[in-house]
């Protein structure tokens, strides 16, 4: 009898939760689909608009490593559809700040996170040494300087743009440092 009570409780826990995603999943898909359909993106046809929220819905969706394979396996749409549509521009900068204005509240800070990525290769541009704050030293890789708008009220962080960094000797050339580069 307990056994039964426990399966019957589970397969309550099952449904609510269940439940649970599906209505988050819906209030996503209304307000990527209201900020695309905004004046803000006057360019983008239906087609195209359906193929972005496909695209941010499975970059929420699929666990691991995400690439136009795993987008392949996980929807309707081929892996040369996603090919070929991330060749054609989208503003994320916009659809981001559109978001952010959306959603958070009036109390804001801007927060900056210089990211390392290792890389081994010789000819990748922004190749140089950078910070690694998981092994503490200087390593030989890529730099990524992500930006995110922090909302005071909500305790929520929300992504606003990412840059790779561009390597010392570029830096030099151009009479900046990181300080002054991340700066401007």
């Amino acid at each position: 009898m307990d056994i039964t009570l426990e399966i019957s409780n589970l397969k309550d826990l099952s449904t609510n939760i269940t439940r649970m995603i599906s209505m988050v999943g819906n209030d996503i898909n209304i307000l990527i689909y209201s900020m695309l359909a905004s004046k803000s993106f006057p360019e983008l046809n239906k087609p195209r608009k359906d193929f972005i929220m496909c695209v941010l819905w499975h970059i929420l969706s699929i666990k691991g490593k995400i690439n136009f394979l795993q987008f392949g396996r996980f929807s309707n749409l081929c892996e040369q559809t996603y090919r070929n549509q991330a060749e054609k521009r989208f503003d994320f900068f916009a659809f981001n700040k559109q978001l952010i204005n959306q959603v958070a509240s009036s109390e804001r800070v801007i927060a900056l996170d210089p990211s390392y990525i290792p890389k081994a290769g010789k000819c990748t541009y922004g190749r140089g040494k950078y910070w690694s704050g998981v092994a503490k030293a200087a390593k030989w890789g890529l730099d990524i300087c992500g930006f995110a708008v922090v909302d005071i009220v909500n305790n929520t962080a929300l992504h606003l743009n990412a840059w790779q960094t561009p390597s010392a000797t570029e830096l030099v050339g151009k009479g900046l440092n990181l300080l002054t580069y991340y700066a401007s």
